[in-house]
């Protein structure tokens, strides 16, 4: 062991088992573990009640886990993040600082400067990957770009060499001693009064903390793999893993996760078990998913507030309050879309399914800006995870070259017959139709006035009637497209050149293409390791242009997939890009506010074309989540209910 102090920055990474930053620390001296919870840092999307309240949970878990290895969590509530670490660093005597990777765009902005200025003071820093099976520089093609078609993406991916270690948490740590400024879990804030006792609610149904995490991945193994591929698809039903929360916040290791998943598909095909076989083979590209979601965040850092295709850039959102609120309470008047919405908001958790079913009407039947729906979801599911809302919103709203086609609408009456067929799901969670028979369940305004009144159902009262028929809904979707292309023309026709490929300018980043990868061999720092951080800088390119998907109106319909994903033929991007170090790139004095970095997302984007660019209202830059507390409180307390 060696004679070292290190600070131990615990962020997305809460578990003593296969903790890379924690397992380093532990080799190489006395230990400091640290906790630094910054409201400010967290801009537009600070958690939800419910992600908050597993956060305080897992944390409280956690540091059970480090006294009983030797040494205690330390707490710390600031309004600085980079304080609040070289007042630990003085206070212990500290050489080093480590931790483990985040790849979203707010956190690679945060850690690059973070990382800088400790570099600058002389500080020893390392970071490691502790969240993914490879990290995103990692996998590009033969030519060095970037994946933009998940399929591409995950082939290459499986067939990486990979060098999987678990780590096994330390026997024991030796405590760094010093005096901080700490909280306590209560003092952090992370829960006010008023939200306790819907909070008491979630504890009924769910156990934050890593060792927790270790016997739902047991228990889903066991007792649930085999049988995935046909029940993943079933509403209403503990059907898929429900892992996502222990993964979000680093209580389980992906390596792990993986490496369990991978052992049961090598026996069950020596079994000559075809539908266990399938069922991992389902389940692991649902991991894949997950890694293309940081994947994505981490190559085109924009992909929270711009599409990755940009001629959704000109897309005619409606920024409807009214129709917002109704999508959010479950009022829509189509009765899966409803119940989903409603059961979101009891109890922060949705059917993966569902979740794609209500996020594809908030788009492409009410025509809502893709963004807000991404928001509403990060402040009210359990399992709110940046990287992966965007994933989805984008997918759905066609954003993404092998994502949904934009003019592709579903109805939620057939969804409902396909994926809740005895309609016990929707009579869940609107009691209101419960009593109203299977034929009727997923349109009830078709049902005869007899039937309706027998149910004690009241269209228009008890129940909304629909806000917009699918076949009108259809219509507006295939104007609101033709409207885009218009618009994208003009704008075209109206540049200089008339070549270059148009993005919102909104946030007063330079119109740029997406920027093609190219790694730095810079030479060594001091801190440089080749587990160090890699971060995206964009350089001008004008040679090249990404291919944009085209209308089935232009092209043949290509077969749709129910999962997540429908991918074309795979597809890289062709633009340039440097990736350095973090602790390389901020020995280069780089400004993070030039015109080729990139900006920590913004609440809000307008554009001079503001008459047809998607845009929040002004009553929508008050706080989110003092909006959807106040429903919540209004709503009564038999409606909280937990699965």
């Amino acid at each position: 062991m060696g004679s070292n102090k290190t600070i131990v920055w615990f962020r997305r990474d809460l578990r003593i088992e296969d903790n890379p930053a924690l397992a380093a620390a532990a080799r190489d001296g006395s230990v400091f573990p640290v906790y630094i919870w910054c409201p400010q840092d967290e801009g537009q999307f600070y958690p939800g009640r419910v992600s908050r309240w597993w956060l305080k949970q897992s944390l409280a878990h956690l540091d059970h886990s480090l006294r009983s290895l030797g040494a205690e969590l330390v707490l710390i509530r600031t309004q600085s993040t980079l304080a609040a670490l070289l007042e630990c660093i003085e206070a212990i005597g500290a050489t080093k600082v480590v931790f483990n990777h985040l790849y979203d765009p707010i956190s690679l902005v945060c850690d690059h400067n973070i990382k800088g200025k400790l570099v600058e003071l002389g500080i020893s820093v390392q970071s490691y990957n502790a969240d993914l099976l490879n990290e995103p520089w990692e996998v590009y093609d033969a030519r060095g770009q970037a994946f933009t078609t998940f399929e591409a993406y995950w082939d290459k991916s499986l067939n990486m060499q990979w060098e999987h270690v678990t780590l096994l948490p330390p026997w024991k740590l030796v405590p760094a001693t010093g005096n901080v400024a700490k909280c306590s879990i209560e003092e952090l804030g992370l829960e006010n009064e008023t939200e306790k006792s819907s909070n008491a609610l979630l504890a009924r149904a769910w156990s934050p903390g890593w060792s927790n995490a270790d016997k739902a991945l047991s228990e889903f193994s066991e007792l649930h793999l085999l049988q995935y591929s046909k029940n993943r698809t079933k509403v209403g039903q503990n059907s898929t893993s429900l892992l996502s929360p222990y993964l979000h916040f680093g209580e389980l290791s992906v390596r792990k996760v993986f490496q369990l998943a991978r052992m049961k598909q090598i026996l069950w095909a020596k079994e000559g078990n075809s539908i266990g076989v399938e069922s991992v083979t389902l389940f692991l590209r649902a991991i894949g998913l997950r890694e293309y979601s940081r994947y994505l965040c981490f190559n085109f850092p924009f992909t929270h507030e711009r599409p990755l295709l940009s001629n959704l850039n000109f897309f005619p959102w409606q920024a409807d309050q009214n129709n917002f609120k109704a999508w959010r309470q479950g009022r829509t008047g189509y009765p899966l879309v409803d119940a989903g919405m409603r059961e979101l908001w009891a109890t922060g958790w949705i059917h993966n399914r569902i979740r794609v079913i209500v996020s594809s009407f908030a788009v492409k039947v009410l025509l809502l800006p893709w963004k807000w729906g991404m928001k509403y979801f990060w402040d009210t599911l359990l399992d709110a995870d940046l990287e992966s809302d965007i994933l989805g919103w984008q997918y759905i709203s066609g954003s993404l070259p092998d994502g949904h086609e934009l003019e592709r609408l579903d109805s939620p009456e057939v969804q409902g017959s396909k994926f809740d067929p005895e309609g016990e799901y929707v009579r869940h969670w609107l009691p209101e139709l419960a009593r109203l028979p299977t034929e009727w369940i997923h349109h009830p305004w078709d049902a005869p006035d007899n039937v309706l009144k027998v149910s004690g159902v009241e269209l228009g009262f008890n129940y909304p009637k629909p806000f917009i028929e699918i076949d009108l809904a259809r219509e507006h979707l295939i104007k609101a497209i033709f409207k885009m292309w218009e618009m994208e023309a003009a704008a075209k026709a109206a540049n200089s050149n008339g070549t270059d490929e148009v993005v919102d300018n909104s946030d007063g980043i330079e119109s740029l293409p997406i920027p093609k990868v190219i790694l730095k061999n810079n030479a060594p720092c001091p801190t440089y390791s080749s587990n160090d951080q890699k971060v995206p800088t964009f350089q001008n390119s004008k040679s090249n242009q990404f291919n944009r998907k085209r209308s089935k109106h232009m092209q043949e319909e290509r077969p749709l997939q129910d999962n997540l994903h429908n991918p074309n033929e795979g597809g890289t991007s062709r633009t340039n890009e440097d990736c350095s170090s973090t602790a390389e790139s901020s020995m280069s004095k780089k400004q993070t506010t030039s015109r080729n970095s990139f900006s920590v997302p913004q609440s809000c984007s307008s554009s001079k074309d503001n008459s047809f660019l998607e845009c929040e209202s002004s009553d929508m830059k008050q706080s989110w989540q003092e909006q959807i507390d106040m429903e919540q409180s209004s709503s009564k307390d038999g409606k909280q209910r937990i699965n």
